[in-house]
Formats: C-alpha cells, sequence, structure tokens
C-alpha cells in the first residue's frame, strides 16, 4: 500500500507544479476550472519533540474539509523525494495509513526502536509526512466539469531529544556566534552553534547604513555552522546589526538582536 501511495504522489509533485501555474490563470470560482487548492489534513503542531524519556509520542490529524480522506504517514530522514519503503529510521508510526473522514480526527502514535541508536550528546532531526489522498469523484460529479485532484503533502520536523542535554532549547538561539564575510560577489553571514540543539528560523534581516537586508534563512544544526546569504549585498558592511526570529518547540517566536 505505501509503496502505491508514493508513486502516485511523485506524479502528484508535478501536478502541484502546474496547479500553481494554473492557479494565476483561473479562481476557485471561474467557470473554466475547477479544483481544491488547499490542503485539508491540519496537523496539531508544527513540529515534534521526541524526549528521549517517552515511550511514545501522540500527534493529531483533522479534517477540515467535508470529504473523507485516505492519509498515508512515514518519517524520513531529509530526503523528501525518497520512496517510504526504502527509509530506514528508528521510529514506528501508528497507523501508516488512515481513513479519515469529513469533519473528523485521527491521532498517530509515533514510537522509538530502542533497538537503535542515536547521538546522545546532541539532538537529531527528522521528518514527518502525512499524505493526504482525496477519494476518486464520480461521473455524475465530474460531468460538464474540467477537474484538477491534487494530493497534498504536509511534512514537519521531529526533533529527538537525549536525556541531560547541557542547557536548554529556548536558550540556544542567543548561544550562536555570527560571522559576515564576503564570498564570489556575495556576502554570506554565518552562524555557528554550539549547543546541542537545532535552531530554527522564521526570518533573519541584517541592518546597516539604515537599510534593511533579507537572509536566507536556514535551520542550524547542533555544533556546527550554517552559511547563509544576504541578499542585496556584495560587499560585507562593517557594524552591521542582525534581526532574527528563531522558532521555539511550540512553533512560537524567539526574537533577537546581535551587533556584529
Amino acid at each position: 500500500m505505501s509503496g502505491c501511495l508514493y508513486n502516485f504522489n511523485k506524479d502528484i509533485i508535478m501536478t502541484r507544479m502546474r496547479q500553481l501555474l494554473l492557479a494565476s490563470l483561473f479562481t476557485c470560482a471561474g467557470a473554466l476550472a475547477s479544483f481544491s487548492a488547499c490542503a485539508d489534513i491540519v496537523l496539531s503542531g508544527t513540529r515534534i519533540i521526541y524526549n528521549a524519556n517517552q515511550k511514545e509520542v501522540s500527534l493529531r490529524m483533522e479534517n477540515k474539509g467535508s470529504r473523507p480522506l485516505l492519509v498515508q504517514t512515514w518519517i524520513d530522514t531529509g530526503s523528501e523525494n525518497a520512496d517510504p519503503s526504502t527509509i530506514t529510521v528508528p521510529f514506528t508510526v501508528t497507523p501508516p495509513v488512515s481513513r479519515v473522514d469529513g469533519k473528523r480526527g485521527q491521532t498517530v502514535k509515533i514510537a522509538w526502536n530502542t533497538s537503535q541508536t542515536l547521538p546522545a550528546d546532541r539532538e537529531s532531526v527528522f521528518w514527518f509526512n502525512a499524505l493526504e489522498v482525496p477519494p476518486k469523484m464520480s461521473e455524475t460529479e465530474a460531468q460538464g466539469k474540467n477537474i484538477l485532484q491534487l494530493a497534498f503533502r504536509t511534512r514537519i520536523k521531529l526533533f529527538y531529544r537525549p536525556a541531560n542535554l547541557a542547557g536548554s532549547a529556548p536558550d540556544a538561539p542567543k548561544q550562536l556566534t555570527w560571522h559576515l564575510q564576503s564570498s564570489g560577489g556575495k556576502v554570506v553571514l554565518q552562524a555557528t552553534n554550539p549547543t546541542p540543539f537545532h535552531v530554527s528560523f522564521s526570518g533573519i534581516s541584517l541592518i546597516s547604513g539604515g537599510k534593511k537586508y533579507a537572509v536566507s534563512a536556514t535551520m542550524v544544526s547542533p555544533k556546527s555552522s550554517a552559511d547563509m546569504t544576504v541578499k542585496g549585498l556584495s560587499t560585507a558592511p562593517a557594524g552591521a546589526t542582525i534581526e532574527y526570529t528563531a522558532i521555539n518547540d511550540f512553533g512560537g517566536a524567539i526574537e533577537g538582536k546581535v551587533k556584529l
């Protein structure tokens, strides 16, 4: 079943790209085409924190639409196009496939396979996937309409957090060190994370000379560095200021400012 759904999903990825182009030409109320442009399955969180002392964690899926959906769930290691049947992760998702009726919900449970080991001195990151497949429309429903049906996939991060890590996740963004440099006609902002926690951002800006420049923010892994391009600059300015909005365990904002 999982392989069948995944093959369908690969085709849907291309359909989704075409749909984005079509969306600029047609509206949902247009007479020429009719399609659903929004995912109906909504997850109860924007990230999953799996603490080492937990036997399992639960995630709630809600079908906000009126039609039943088949939902396939799995965890990957970061390769979003990998076939779920070929992925090896130290977690089990139950149930892997669910029928979720309209306006109803389904809880999935994620359990860590204790026979496999993960680093004990830092967090590990994985991705939880929920692929919703709409039921095929009947001939009566589709009659006289141009229908584009889509399967939507939602991916959120899953952080495995070992016990007794030094420091705390909310304080991790403040522990980062920042370095600005020019490279190949571009300005690169390097963030170094000495903590055992991942630091994710919803936005980073560089302020210099009264102007604000957007930074291509990315997650900074534990005990490592990440390079981020500053858009609109070709040389590194002196005395710049960094403003950032990091994301906490609940999807909320942690704002900070750093003088370089």
